[in-house]
Order: C-alpha cells, then sequence, then structure tokens
C-alpha cells in the first residue's frame, strides 16, 4: 500500500444570502478579485475569487442561503497572510473599508484579526509567528505597534508558557509524527 498523500486546503465555499453583496465586501474589505463566475450545475449562481494568480479560486461565493436559518453554518474562514506586516495592512484596510469589531489575538505561534463579513461569517487574517506554544492561548495583541515590538512581546509570552519551542523545532516535530503516521498507514 503506498504512503498517505498529502493534502492541502485550497479553498472553501459559503452559501450566500445576497451574492452580490458579499461578492463586493470581499472585493473591497479583502481584495480578492473575481476569477470566474457563472451557474452551477444545481442551478446556483456562483463566483470564483482569488488573491493568487496562480490559484484559480480561493474562495466560491454561492447564492442561495436562506435567510431564516437558526444559527451561521460556517464556523470560520481562516486567510493566511505572509507577514506580520502584511497583517498590519489587512487590518488597517479592513478598518478603512468600515469593518467593525476587529478582533486582534495573539495566539503565540500566530497573529490573527478576527471579524464577520455582512452576512455574519466569522473571518480570521493571520500570520504564523516564529514560536510555538501550547493552544488554545488567547493574549492581546496591537497591530498600532511596530512590528518588532510584537514579535518581543509575544516571544516573551511563549517563554512563560509551558513547552516553548520555536515554530522551527516544533515543524520537526510535527514532521515526524506525521511520516510515523503515513508509515503506519503503509501497514
Amino acid at each position: 500500500m503506498a504512503a498517505l498523500p498529502k493534502i492541502q486546503f485550497t479553498h472553501c465555499g459559503i452559501f450566500c444570502s445576497d451574492l452580490e453583496m458579499m461578492v463586493d465586501y470581499y472585493r473591497k474589505a479583502l481584495g480578492f478579485v473575481v476569477s470566474d463566475k457563472g451557474v452551477a450545475s444545481t442551478g446556483h449562481k456562483l463566483y470564483f475569487m482569488t488573491q493568487d494568480p496562480e490559484i484559480h479560486h480561493q474562495l466560491v461565493l454561492f447564492d442561495g442561503k436562506p435567510t431564516d436559518l437558526p444559527f451561521n453554518p460556517v464556523n470560520q474562514l481562516s486567510f493566511l497572510l505572509d507577514s506580520l506586516a502584511d497583517l498590519q495592512a489587512y487590518y488597517a484596510r479592513a478598518k478603512r473599508a468600515g469593518v467593525q469589531n476587529i478582533d486582534q489575538v495573539d495566539h503565540g505561534n500566530a497573529w490573527s484579526v478576527y471579524f464577520k463579513d455582512p452576512e455574519g461569517n466569522p473571518l480570521e487574517l493571520y500570520v504564523d509567528s516564529p514560536y510555538f506554544t501550547a493552544q488554545p492561548c488567547r493574549e492581546p495583541l496591537d497591530l498600532d505597534l511596530p512590528v518588532e515590538a510584537i514579535i518581543k512581546r509575544t516571544e516573551e509570552m511563549c517563554q512563560r508558557r509551558p513547552g516553548f519551542l520555536t515554530r522551527d523545532a516544533w515543524i520537526q516535530e510535527m514532521r515526524a509524527r506525521i511520516a510515523k503516521q503515513r508509515t503506519a498507514f503503509d501497514e
């Protein structure tokens, strides 16, 4: 039997009550572009959206979400950024776009901002930190501080918590655990 193939998460799709409003929001608040649009075999109108010219779509928005659902079926959409400076730029962009109730969180292993789109879907924009600390971890974050100050505060916080590792050390540990799991898959 072959080794377990690697899975890479690439996109998600969500149903929307007001599709055009949601497309406009993701364009203006997060900078996505429409890469394609059409009608699905189910009859739902849909938009494919991306920020990466090498990935056709990172987000697919469909029409047809009932407006009377007892709860929002989307738990969270999370978008990984390349750097802390990028997170600061998106935080500033979201504020300029009028996004309300932006929660800034230092998870130790990542810095995140959380907010909701117009239909109440929770969004997370985040960047990995150079450290690992056990989760859950939720400490205050101030993205108005200089990058160096944020990194220093996070490192100090992580070192006070049990099980501190650098991100690189954690990755090595995870590589070993995954390799062991894949080997077990072959047996």
